[in-house]
């Protein structure tokens, strides 16, 4: 394998004259990554999608009280939303525009050397910008100052990529064909014409579920994964949810939301953001402002249809990183280290034939977004001597 850094650097600026990427993109843009120490590609990539999802009998409700009441329907006791709203199979179908950032180190000369990308998936009401926070908070900087590219992007109906319907689009398994699309055109060398020689699959939170479910349904799309911000215990997911007080969001006052459709979903208050995000005070405050600022969507069709392609994943044979924050309250209830290391369970749990070369950590006084905590930078350098450990350069 060959990199093509100076092609990537003119089709990026548009004066390659007869270079074209087999991928269709468009608005690619080149610049510096939020952390200032990548090279970054940034665009959309048209992936069309046919996948089989879920006919979701639920109407959203317009109004922030009716919205509550579906939240407390949501995740109550008996007949709750996950068991009453889903009425069969339907095919979710269409040609969605993907926003995707592709970085490389700035170096030019360690640049041509790279031969591994990493699929960087981020978690629920985030976007691409939480692997690229800014400085000492940027995984794709240290991705790349290791000798690595990074491939981050906006999953469906979230930030810059399209937003189809809530309900009977925007669901797990069209997520799961979005990451799939994104780890075949790696794999086959069709974005930016950039050859890679393995692809490794790096997750937060939900994105780490959908990391997880890649490696169920296409074992062969990575040669390795890194899950962040995860575990095998679901039981303060509910209190996690209930704290971001979900309303629509194109009713939150911001109004940045406010020409999409009912059903996307949004935090309504900071507070809620803290309590299920971050452990005070070992979190940067302007990476939580910044959060707080920008959040992102969900959608109802998502949280009814996420723990359906939870799965354990006997066919992938590479190796697995687990990285979760001592303090994590989402998957964890704010200890994670009891009544063990809730790190150490998830390989055995899910991957019964994961490499030896496996690894778990807990990041140190951190919450569930480890990425923006003081023990960020110590995170990335598990997360990348991980993948150095394994061979994975």
């Amino acid at each position: 394998m060959k990199s093509h850094f100076h092609h990537f650097l003119c089709l990026a600026l548009s004066v390659c004259s007869s270079a074209t990427s087999p991928a269709t993109l468009s608005a690619v843009t080149v610049g510096p990554s939020t952390g200032g120490k990548s090279v970054c590609l940034s665009g959309y990539v048209e992936l069309p999608i046919s996948v089989n999802g879920t006919k979701l009998n639920y109407v959203p409700p317009s109004t922030i009280e009716a919205e509550t009441q579906s939240m407390v329907e949501m995740y109550q006791v008996t007949n709750s939303l996950a068991l009453t709203a889903p009425n069969g199979t339907q095919i979710i179908q269409g040609d969605f525009q993907i926003y995707y950032k592709l970085c490389l180190p700035s170096s030019s000369a360690k640049a041509e050397n790279v031969t591994t990308v990493q699929l960087l998936t981020h978690g629920a009401t985030l976007d691409h910008t939480y692997w690229d926070i800014g400085p000492n908070h940027s995984y794709i900087d240290a991705a790349t100052a290791a000798g690595y590219a990074t491939l981050s992007y906006d999953q469906l109906g979230v930030g810059n990529s399209d937003h189809p319907d809530p309900i009977q689009v925007v669901q797990a398994t069209s997520q799961v064909a979005v990451t799939h699309a994104l780890a075949q055109l790696l794999r086959q060398s069709k974005i930016g014409n950039y050859s890679f020689d393995a692809v490794v699959g790096v997750g937060h939170s939900a994105g780490s579920t959908l990391t997880q479910a890649i490696t169920t349904q296409y074992p062969a799309d990575f040669d390795a994964v890194i899950l962040t911000g995860t575990s095998t215990v679901d039981t303060y997911v509910t209190l996690s949810m209930t704290a971001f007080n979900l309303i629509n969001a194109n009713s939150d006052p911001s109004g940045s939301f406010s020409s999409l459709p009912a059903g996307y979903l949004t935090q309504q208050t900071s507070v809620g953001i803290q309590f299920s995000f971050y452990r005070w005070p070992n979190f940067d405050t302007t990476a939580f402002n910044r959060q707080v600022a920008n959040k992102q969507t969900n959608t109802v069709g998502v949280l009814l249809t996420l723990g359906g392609v939870v799965a354990t994943a006997p066919d992938f044979t590479g190796p697995v990183d687990v990285v979760v924050g001592e303090n994590d309250f989402v998957f964890c209830g704010g200890d994670c280290t009891y009544p063990e290391n809730q790190a150490s369970l998830v390989q055995p749990a899910f991957y019964p034939n994961a490499a030896s070369g496996s690894q778990y950590y807990l990041a140190a006084g951190s919450g569930h977004v480890i990425a923006a905590h003081d023990s960020a930078g110590a995170s990335f350098q598990q997360m990348i001597g991980f993948l150095q450990s394994n061979g994975i350069y």
